[in-house]
């Protein structure tokens, strides 16, 4: 069962809404027929190892991503695994390494992320543009209800306006965006445990990894998640995004 606490956010928060005010960005469509294309990046990788990278590099021009993308490739016994971020403190990445992932039908590609500091990812599948979502969210709330901080003599306070006929609008966390979450085809809403696997039939509306951390520092109240895992059955073309950087895209290719 999810749990059903609502995590009150503070500065996130005003983040989030300030995406929301921004608009709605372009999401490619998946499960797109794929190309013919003869120069795969998958197979040809197998036994290729990955070494950590160079965190003293600031460096994030085309050219470099480029290199690095084409270095961090990692495939074997039918898993392609994807670095989601880099880097640390100084200069943490928003890139997906590599972008392009190509494999066959029936295997896998699973995502971590190596960052060397608490930045989040998620790796989100949008199908149709009606499950786009961001990481906080309005909610009506009726009644006056009197929200108190759960941690004892935090500096917090939630974010609480009024709403419509004497009700009040608190904006929370979206759940959706933060655990690991599933929307197929007919609307069904279903949550995975932390680090999901999960295998694809390329009919689903949304499919989010939740918010994704180095491992061992995912914050309190967050669901400790480090890694996800999803089996492709059907051939196509599938994007995918960073709903935590929106200009952080990624692409399966499966053959």
């Amino acid at each position: 069962m999810v749990s059903h606490l609502v995590v009150l956010l503070g500065a996130a928060v005003a983040a989030g809404l300030l995406f929301a005010m921004i608009g709605a960005f372009s999401v490619p469509s998946a499960a797109q027929p794929a190309e013919n294309n003869s120069g795969g990046q998958g197979q040809g990788n197998q036994g290729q190892g990955m070494t950590m990278m160079n965190n003293s590099s600031d460096d994030q021009s085309p050219s470099y991503l480029y290199k690095l993308a084409n270095k961090y490739h990692d495939y074997k016994d039918g898993v392609f695994t994807v670095r989601a971020g880099g880097g640390a403190a100084v200069a943490p990445m928003t890139w997906f390494f590599p972008r392009h992932a190509e494999i066959k039908v029936g295997e896998t590609v699973k995502w971590i992320n190596p960052t060397a500091v608490g930045e989040p990812h998620t790796i989100t599948f949008i199908m149709d543009n009606n499950t786009a979502t961001d990481f906080a969210a309005p909610f009506v709330m009726s009644g006056s209800a009197n929200l108190t901080s759960a941690v004892p003599n935090a500096n917090a306070e939630a974010v609480v306006m009024p709403g419509p006929n004497g009700s009040s609008i608190v904006v929370a966390a979206n759940i959706r965006s933060i655990n690991p979450t599933i929307i197929d085809a007919n609307g069904k809403v279903t949550y995975l445990p932390p680090n999901g696997n999960y295998t694809m039939d390329g009919t689903e509306k949304y499919v989010n990894s939740g918010w994704m951390w180095p491992a061992g520092q995912s914050p309190p109240g967050f669901p400790p998640i480090n890694s996800f895992s999803v089996k492709f059955t059907k051939e196509g073309t599938y994007n995918y995004m960073c709903e935590v950087h929106p200009w952080m895209a990624g692409q399966v290719v499966v053959k």
